[in-house]
């Protein structure tokens, strides 16, 4: 008992030392900064050279052998080494501060947090509220420093991501009084630009009153590109499918498609959250107000004059509320005062969605379940039962259903490119082919490729694109007939001299006075020996591959791409009458085609993305982010019951997304796999791709029926969708990038 009496009296002394105020060691450096430099072994190698004695006693409780970093021995041993310190001074407190951030971030209630902290497991929830609360300012501390440097001729630019934030909370005893309050916040957040813009001295907006029709179709040029990129689709495709491909060429066919803005694909995005605003977008005054708030804060300004403005991305709904509270704000007298500081824009992931339930509304009917090789007729043979109600609601199941079915006809192109009626088959390879270098041996593969396109894609036309482009570039068509004649704003009288500023004054004067009928688009005559089958499967596929061009541009950070794709996506939403996506493609397109200046037209192609953990084909779009923030944020704020408690705490939940992430990092815990590569997916392919062979849905079958009626069929996609569209693409054309709601006069 001696020698023990000695040792506590050694360790009493180590801890003293230790325990000190001012000696400023781990346990007590509690600022932000030390919570996001934190290292645990920098705390072992403190502990070691502090108080040995303490350590070794502790070390030799735990584990007879010295464990290794991370390992769970070794987090017990500095846990309870913290604990200890903990109780003789409560100074010595990281570690608690640290195991309150877990808890609260995890939605563990007050009363549950009091009960750890009276075993001194972690702090008070009050000390945690009030040590984040003092954080608050250090949310956009990088972002104003930014704003100031951009104001004074920086380069480094920023642009603000935002999407609604809405929660339900349940009440405890449901009364008349007491229901389900339902939350309408707005979470917010800063994306630093990856891709710096070229300098513009312009300062004025250019004119695009007079943007050609046939601006918003690809072109001729635009479609030789989508053939090289819709190659590196097929070419991967088979490679992951076709196991004797996949053998020659995984090692050196390129996994990126490289493009203009490569180079800065891999780079990781800087990002700062902003927090949560009271602010319902459905509320056009509240809208008015947040954005007045977000002016002052965040838009770069010099002698009271707005230096430039800011891209302010989201959905569809919060591009439409901005430009309703920048209109409501169009006479005031400055254009801060306009709330011109911002330029709105709908994101790549409301897109990608939107274009999948246009996709979904041709082909997808649960009717055509006893019609084989329909995608309904898929999803029960594959069991997919998640894929169900809306697709805004099951997106990634959706998705995946329908690449499954393209993946397989891609498969299946390929073996009938070969005439092998067999997918067990051998695939015919040149007899020189290994002789060959990286870039034949890869050429072969994409001439294969580019074949099989030009065959069923472009069905051996340059043009797939001709049956909207004949309507648009023809002033004297029907479909255009009300809008050919624009002179300055008004519309002009094809028999007299007359103008009005109304497109329905026209309308009357020329059925009055000129007796002019027009009449309806009739519906094309039913093709002979048609095959309703094959013309099904081919828009199906034609529609997914460009569905999934969209997909691999956000993922691998091209934004040419993805721009170029609303081209394509423009006809289709006009077909499936999805308006507000109409209008987003026609506002995208005038956007960098003249409504906004060159260097602004370039940030707004390249910075669309943000890519979290590096790598060139690790890129999101910024509303999907932004969707997983929302997610996480809620799970956050579990421990808040009330719209008060909600907003007071609001800022405090991006430091504790932030804490977390951080605390992973330096603890090694294991992320979560997600469901990116699914075991059975190439079974699935070769499934679907056997049924279409047994099926012959490749082979034109004379006069061969489909049982529902329900489904388009329409072997190109790009036919039968011009009725009004050149309306819509004049009505919404906007003239400035501030006022680009709806033309009244059209």
């Amino acid at each position: 008992m001696q020698v023990v009496h000695g040792t506590a009296g050694l360790i009493q002394e180590e801890c003293k030392i230790i325990c000190k105020r001012g000696t400023q060691t781990l346990f007590q450096k509690k600022g932000y900064d030390d919570f996001f430099k934190f290292n645990w072994d920098h705390m072992y190698n403190e502990l070691k050279m502090m108080c040995p004695s303490m350590l070794a006693i502790i070390s030799s409780i735990v584990s007879d052998i010295p464990p290794s970093v991370n390992t769970k021995p070794f987090m017990h041993i500095m846990v309870t080494a913290a604990i200890g310190l903990h109780g003789r001074s409560q100074e010595m407190s990281a570690i608690q501060y640290m195991v309150g951030f877990l808890l609260t971030h995890g939605g563990c209630t007050q009363r549950d947090i009091e009960r750890l902290a009276k075993i001194g497991v972690c702090v008070h929830p009050q000390t945690i509220h009030n040590k984040l609360a003092s954080w608050q300012d250090k949310l956009d501390l990088e972002i104003l420093s930014i704003r100031d440097s951009w104001a004074n001729g920086g380069t480094t630019k920023y642009q603000l991501i935002g999407d609604n934030w809405d929660k339900n909370i349940l009440p405890s005893y449901r009364t008349s009084d007491q229901k389900t309050l339902s939350l309408h916040l707005f979470n917010m957040y800063a994306i630093v630009d990856r891709v710096p813009a070229e300098k513009n001295t312009s300062e004025s907006f250019l004119d695009v009153s007079d943007l050609d029709l046939l601006t918003f179709i690809p072109s001729l040029t635009e479609q030789k590109q989508l053939m090289q990129e819709l190659t590196f689709i097929f070419a991967t495709s088979v490679i992951q499918n076709v196991p004797q491909i996949g053998r020659l060429f995984k090692k050196i066919y390129p996994e990126h498609l490289n493009h203009t803005y490569s180079d800065y694909a891999g780079l990781k995005t800087a990002q700062y959250p902003l927090g949560i605003y009271d602010c319902n977008e459905n509320k056009t005054q509240e809208v008015i107000q947040l954005l007045k708030e977000l002016s002052d804060k965040y838009v770069p300004l010099k002698d009271g004059k707005i230096v430039e403005p800011v891209f302010f991305g989201g959905d569809r709904l919060t591009d439409e509320r901005i430009q309703g509270a920048q209109s409501a704000m169009g006479n005031a007298d400055t254009a801060k005062e306009k709330l011109e500081g911002f330029i709105s824009k709908t994101e790549d992931f409301h897109r990608l969605m939107n274009f999948l339930e246009a996709i979904h509304k041709l082909t997808y009917n649960s009717g055509s379940g006893n019609d084989p090789c329909t995608a309904y007729y898929y999803r029960n043979l594959l069991n997919m039962r998640n894929v169900k109600g809306k697709v805004k609601n099951s997106y990634r199941p959706y998705k995946l259903l329908y690449y499954t079915i393209l993946d397989a006809v891609l498969l299946l192109m390929f073996f009938t490119y070969f005439n092998l009626a067999d997918l067990d088959s051998d695939i015919p390879i040149p007899e020189n082919f290994e002789d060959m270098d990286k870039i034949k041996q890869i050429d072969w593969l994409d001439t294969i490729c580019r074949n099989i396109l030009q065959q069923f894609f472009f069905e051996n036309n340059e043009d797939i694109c001709h049956a909207v482009r004949e309507v648009l570039s023809d002033p004297e068509h029907e479909v255009n007939y009300w809008t050919a004649n624009l002179e300055d704003g008004h519309v002009k009288c094809h028999f007299c001299a007359r103008t009005y500023t109304y497109v329905g004054s026209l309308k009357s004067h020329e059925m009055k006075v000129h007796g002019v009928q027009i009449k309806k688009e009739k519906k094309k005559a039913t093709v002979k020996d048609q095959d309703q089958l094959q013309d099904y499967i081919l828009m199906l596929f034609k529609l997914t591959l460009l569905h999934k061009n969209l997909d691999t541009a956000v993922d691998m950070g091209d934004g040419e791409r993805c721009v170029r794709s609303t081209k394509y996506e423009l006809p289709i939403y006009n077909k499936t009458n999805k308006v507000k996506y109409v209008i987003a493609s026609v506002h995208l397109t005038s956007l960098i085609s003249g409504v906004l200046p060159g260097d602004q037209s370039q940030s707004l192609i390249s910075n669309r993305f943000v890519n979290v953990q590096g790598g060139k084909n690790n890129n999101i779009a910024l509303d999907e982010h932004l969707e997983m923030l929302n997610r996480d944020s809620k799970i956050t704020c579990t421990g808040h019951q009330t719209k008060e408690s909600i907003i007071k705490h609001s800022k405090e939940y991006a430091h504790l997304i932030n804490y977390i992430k951080y605390f992973e990092l330096i603890s090694g815990t294991r992320k979560r796999k997600g469901f990116h590569h699914l075991p059975s997916y190439c079974e699935d392919v070769r499934k679907v791709a056997k049924d279409l062979l047994e099926h012959s849905a490749l082979k034109h079958t004379i006069n061969r029926k489909l049982k529902c009626k329900d489904l388009k069929i329409d072997r190109n996609p790009f036919e039968n969708c011009v009725s009004g569209l050149s309306s819509m693409i004049h009505r919404h054309k906007p003239p400035t990038p501030f006022r680009r709601l709806r033309d009244k006069h059209i």
